[in-house]
């Protein structure tokens, strides 16, 4: 697609509002279903199993098949956002029911066959119903989660995708600000107008996004991808063209093992509330400054990544990532560390998804972007479905939040480790080419 200046501005004024309404949204499932689960005497496994495991699980079994028929569909609307408004009502409605558990439960333990069922298993009746309409969101929420990103890389010119990319984690950076500032210290008098407000928000937000957001004519898929439209067929396509090179399989490590660092994420709170002794405001106000360095940087960072590319930005920040991490791990004692050491910390892990985005766009077949980026999702999130509930576990056993420190500072570390393979494997097919 081709753009006058103007044009350029009002597409990225579109997405970027999408993508600060969504980060917004996003953030109310792991900030604050921790708290009610919590309330209703979940363990630290059952709260990491139903807020991270469950998208995971979602997202390992959809991913490829939305991005793989995403890639291949040709519509009058684009190949992308039939996809994304096509699941919006849904996302909408399960997270504004979520808080809404325990009355959803009164109601249906009206039923004596439903009872009987759910007595025969080792959870409490109202934490199932948390996890079916969890369940629910993240199956519809891959969609968006997954289209939206390819919606991206198929809009934006490639020129710009860069500065983008740091918009983008800015817009986002912004939208945790926002929650945190604003919302956090209400969560526990407005936990339910939280959640509905910004599931609405959020529908209106992604409707009038994929109204005002064109996308170009895309060439039909070829002889060859038309002939493996039969879904078997279309399964062991995919497969051979993601998995059977070692070059890809070390790309999509990096990339899960960046993501399987973020199980820890859901226990910061419960380390700053009850390890640290900060109050939901007073963390609210943490995040915010957190967040508010993190969108200060993300312009900047985006500079960094021209000039010094992908690959170089992204091994440094990594291993930046596990320092801060491990220092985190020592010297988080309360008071000013605590501010100190959370805003060093997150930093790296805030900027370098803007890496890996254009490091991933740099590295994928283009014409089959959607498709390898799931399957990249697909290799994290069946990673994330055992080391979500091994993350609680551990901390469930030892005791001690502090462990998510060590915990995110080693994944990060190996991410580290593996893209150094990745680089050396690069350099290898440009000398062999």
């Amino acid at each position: 697609m081709v753009y006058t200046k103007s044009g350029l501005v009002v597409l990225f004024g579109w997405l970027l509002w999408g993508d600060f309404v969504y980060n917004l949204m996003e953030l109310v499932l792991p900030s604050l279903l921790p708290l009610l689960l919590k309330d209703h005497g979940a363990s630290n496994r059952v709260i990491s199993l139903i807020t991270t495991s469950l998208y995971m699980v979602a997202n390992t079994a959809l991913s490829p098949i939305i991005s793989y028929k995403s890639d291949r569909t040709r519509s009058r609307f684009g190949r992308r956002r039939p996809y994304i408004a096509f699941t919006t009502p849904f996302v909408v409605l399960f997270l504004a029911a979520t808080p809404f558990a325990p009355e959803i439960w009164n109601r249906l333990s009206t039923q004596q066959w439903l009872h009987a069922v759910v007595d025969r298993i080792p959870v409490a009746p109202v934490i199932l119903v948390f996890g079916v309409l969890v369940f629910g969101f993240q199956i519809f929420n891959s969609f968006v989660a997954s289209v939206y990103y390819y919606l991206i890389a198929d809009v934006v010119p490639e020129d710009h995708l860069g500065r983008f990319y740091a918009l983008f984690r800015f817009f986002g950076a912004m939208a945790g600000m926002v929650f945190n500032f604003f919302l956090m210290g209400a969560a526990e008098a407005h936990m339910r107008e939280i959640f509905v407000g910004l599931a609405i928000l959020y529908g209106i937000a992604m409707f009038l996004m994929c109204a005002r957001v064109k996308e170009g004519a895309y060439p039909p898929p070829s002889e060859a991808e038309e002939s493996h439209a039969h879904w078997w067929s279309g399964i062991q396509n995919y497969l051979r063209q993601c998995f059977s090179h070692s070059f890809y399989w070390w790309i999509f490590l990096v990339y899960a093992l960046f993501i399987w660092a973020s199980a820890s994420n859901v226990f910061m709170l419960f380390f700053l509330r009850d390890e640290i002794g900060l109050s939901l405001a007073q963390i609210g106000v943490l995040n915010a400054w957190v967040n508010l360095a993190a969108a200060l940087m993300t312009y900047p960072f985006g500079v960094l990544l021209d000039r010094w590319g992908s690959h170089k930005t992204l091994i440094t920040f990594l291993l930046i990532s596990a320092a801060a991490q491990g220092l985190g791990y020592l010297f988080i004692h309360g008071g000013a560390s605590t501010y100190v050491f959370r805003i060093l910390a997150n930093l790296p892990v805030s900027l370098i998804p803007i890496a890996l985005a254009k490091y991933q766009i740099e590295l994928y077949p283009r014409e089959r972007y959607g498709q390898f980026g799931s399957a990249g999702s697909m290799v994290s999130c069946a990673g994330m479905i055992l080391l979500g509930p091994l993350c609680g576990w551990l901390i469930d056993s030892f005791d001690s939040y502090r462990l998510l420190w060590l915990w995110t500072g080693a994944f990060n570390l190996a991410a580290f480790l593996a893209a150094l393979v990745v680089l050396s494997k690069q350099r290898k097919f440009a000398l062999k080419a």
